[in-house]
């Protein structure tokens, strides 16, 4: 087993962050923005699932940076990894969708692709996901929801009614928009946003906010 790689970045970061990369020049490169990311903290590089697991028991992690290739049923991953603390940042070769990605309590915390890892999106990415948000690029975020909105012939139905002001959320939550945005956008405050979001969550009975999305979608709520 190989030894678990350890940076610490400049001093006054908050976040604790492992990463599990398989191929070796991903993982330099996400290695090197992250260590030089302000609000990292620590960040430890782990070379098998075993190392994750063992990480994940002693150390108090926020983000887990996983790539698609290692995350869901059969690959290598156990979905329920979020059993533990952290939130999941998946890496995304490119911005194709997964449908095991959008089901259930696998749906990752937030995303990136591989050829858009620039210091600013990782940094954008930690502040989002750790403020509860589902970072996504754009590219990504497309794709999924043409996907979702495809018709399908075991689409679940499920009957929810949402008030005005949440439905206006969702809509604007698909089209990518952070809190602040939503915020600015509808003229009400971020944390009003926020326990928009959360009643969402609950009556959608989705982990996070892009499964609120799909089943949204999925539902017939709105349309792409």
């Amino acid at each position: 087993m190989s030894q678990v790689l350890c940076d610490t970045p400049a001093p006054g970061g908050q976040l604790v962050v492992t990463t599990f990369v398989r191929d070796g020049v991903l993982r330099l490169g996400l290695r090197a923005v992250l260590s030089t990311t302000p609000i990292v903290r620590e960040v430890r590089n782990c070379g098998d699932w075993s190392e994750v697991e063992s990480t994940l028991d002693t150390t108090p992690v926020d983000i887990l940076f996983l790539h698609e290739a290692d995350y869901g049923p059969g690959r290598g991953v156990p979905v329920d990894c979020r059993r533990r603390r952290p939130k999941v940042l998946l890496l995304l070769s490119d911005a194709q969708v997964r449908e095991d990605l959008l089901s259930g309590p696998s749906v990752p915390d937030g995303f990136l692709v591989e050829g858009e890892l620039t210091a600013s999106a990782v940094e954008d990415a930690l502040q989002r996901t750790m403020a509860g948000e589902v970072p996504m690029p754009t590219s990504f975020t497309r794709a999924l929801l043409q996907r979702v909105a495809e018709p399908g012939p075991s689409r679940w139905r499920r009957e929810v009614s949402l008030t005005g002001r949440e439905d206006e959320v969702v809509r604007l939550l698909a089209q990518g928009l952070s809190n602040k945005q939503i915020a600015r956008r509808l003229g009400i405050s971020s944390h009003g946003v926020k326990r928009i979001v959360a009643s969402l969550l609950l009556k959608l009975g989705a982990p996070n906010r892009t499964a609120a999305v799909v089943t949204a979608l999925q539902t017939g709520l709105i349309s792409y």
